[in-house]
């Protein structure tokens, strides 16, 4: 659990829990998280490219496009065999949102693009909250010396540590277009 400054002028606190938050587009399966955040890193990459005129020594800049990388880590705790077994079925959800939906051929018929909620850290163009990306990578740490609950063979960790790194979508609206509003990217609420 994490403390929110619920009244900075008073300095009071108040015990709320974060939740992180993934949509699967496909499909609208929805995981999500009780989590403690770790850690959190937004990057943006614009990637430039340069040309020489006959009689210039210096070039033209001209942009070929902007890309946002997301990595952040987060701590899931479970206090119960309820809660323990909850998290696990999230945490194989989420790694099956990873894969391409696939007909009876095997053939794709969708991307596995997830809507990530972080909160009010990341928010999107068209979206009112997160951010379509596709994860690049989920590792997950079973902090076994926390603890573990236990159900006759199966055991469940007290502490579960998950990170992601995962690379931003742009979306395009209903006409297609892909303006931007000048409220994205958003943090902090801005």
């Amino acid at each position: 659990m994490a403390y929110l400054l619920s009244n900075p002028e008073e300095g009071s606190y108040s015990l709320d829990l974060y939740y992180i938050k993934f949509t699967h587009q496909p499909t609208g399966h929805v995981v999500e998280f009780p989590a403690i955040i770790q850690s959190f890193s937004d990057t943006h990459t614009p990637s430039f490219n340069k040309q020489y005129g006959n009689d210039t020594m210096d070039p033209t800049i001209i942009l070929s496009s902007t890309g946002r990388k997301l990595n952040f880590s987060f701590t899931v705790l479970n206090s119960s065999l309820d809660e323990a077994k909850h998290n696990t079925q999230c945490v194989n959800l989420l790694i099956q949102m990873l894969y391409p939906l696939l007909d009876n051929d095997g053939a794709i018929i969708a991307n596995p693009y997830i809507n990530v909620e972080v909160m009010n850290l990341i928010n999107s163009a068209t979206f009112d909250e997160g951010i379509l990306c596709v994860i690049d990578s989920i590792g997950y740490d079973m902090k076994l010396d926390d603890g573990v609950i236990s159900e006759n063979e199966y055991l469940y960790p007290i502490s579960l540590d998950i990170s992601i790194a995962a690379t931003a979508v742009l979306e395009r609206d209903a006409d297609g277009e892909t303006f931007l509003p000048s409220t994205y990217p958003s943090y902090g609420g801005m």
